[in-house]
């Protein structure tokens, strides 16, 4: 699937997914979205893409609406691919949200499916910062890592808890 990004005269980006050239806009101008479409995964420029500025938005409004109602909430957890029992305080995110934080500005590791934010001891690490961005963004599962810390080098990680790796919907058809 190809994925095709125009630029208005406005300068902002309208992102659609299609097999080729963007033939829904337009405009002679082209920028790439790299965002999954079917999870809530956006690109860099959400800033001035209207896809994922849409996406990012209805993602924020899902909590307020899930709580007025059950079926709100059903509906809620269908656009965001959770399951309607998640604890709507629990941050989850997929492979493909976690891929994006693989650099020394932000590097999150995957130790099971839990998501620990490296990025504070990405400098000061024993090991060189290497050895955290090589396996920061999901590249690499760390249980073994963490198990060769001390426990108080453990218990440390647990202030540092991002969330919980959940499937993407791509994934799971």
């Amino acid at each position: 699937m190809a994925i095709a990004a125009s630029l208005p005269q406005s300068g902002r980006v309208e992102c659609c997914y299609s097999t080729g050239p963007c033939h829904e806009h337009n405009f002679t101008h082209h920028a790439q979205c790299d965002a999954c479409p079917c999870c809530r995964d956006t690109c860099d420029n959400v800033s001035s893409c209207i896809s994922c500025q849409k996406k990012q938005n209805a993602i924020t409004m899902v909590p307020r609406l899930g709580s007025s109602s059950n079926l709100l909430s059903l509906i809620s957890s269908i656009c965001t691919g959770e399951s309607p029992e998640n604890n709507s305080t629990q941050k989850t995110y997929t492979m493909c949200q976690l891929k994006r934080h693989n650099h020394a500005e932000s590097a999150w590791i995957l130790v099971g499916d839990t998501i620990y934010d490296a990025t504070p001891y990405i400098r000061s690490h024993p090991g060189g910062t290497e050895t955290i961005l090589r396996k920061s963004g999901g590249a690499a599962d760390c249980t073994e890592d963490m198990r060769f810390h001390s426990g108080r080098a453990q218990r440390e990680w647990r202030r540092f808890k991002v969330g919980t790796l959940v499937a993407c919907p791509r994934q799971s058809s």
